[in-house]
């Protein structure tokens, strides 16, 4: 599936996708733990971003071989991935946001004034994005 075909899917939906997020192998927390429900999901230059309920922000760069069902969203390759979020029970502003970046390449979000970006071991073993259902 393209991307431009899974923003026009899950925009159509009435009930979006959620679940708990896995980037490259690494579990977001604990498996199963937490839930991330979509809210927005936009496609523009090259560039797939979810918008979830809780305020996070997940930014796929050059996103290919996508697979979309009831029960999972997998997004097999990324140049570069980054979850933008704030550490739970914290004050959501500029000085706590945080950014784990999954990338080979150094890629730059200029949008982006402040804040800690934590570069990511990959494991290319792994898809790039994994939004699994429990």
């Amino acid at each position: 599936m393209k991307a431009e075909k899974l923003c026009n899917t899950i925009t159509n939906l009435d009930v979006k996708p959620g679940g708990t997020l896995r980037f490259y192998g690494k579990w977001f927390g604990r498996p199963y733990d937490n839930y991330h429900k979509v809210i927005e999901c936009s496609f523009n230059d090259g560039i797939l971003q979810f918008i979830f309920d809780a305020g996070e922000q997940l930014k796929i760069w050059n996103p290919n071989k996508i697979v979309f069902n009831y029960n999972k969203l997998v997004i097999k390759e990324s140049s570069c991935v980054d979850f933008i979020r704030y550490p739970y029970g914290e004050p959501h502003t500029d000085e706590n946001l945080v950014i784990d970046r999954y990338s080979n390449r150094q890629i730059f979000n200029n949008s982006i004034k402040s804040g800690k970006v934590c570069y990511q071991l990959l494991d290319e073993n792994y898809p790039a994005v994994e939004l699994l259902s429990y």
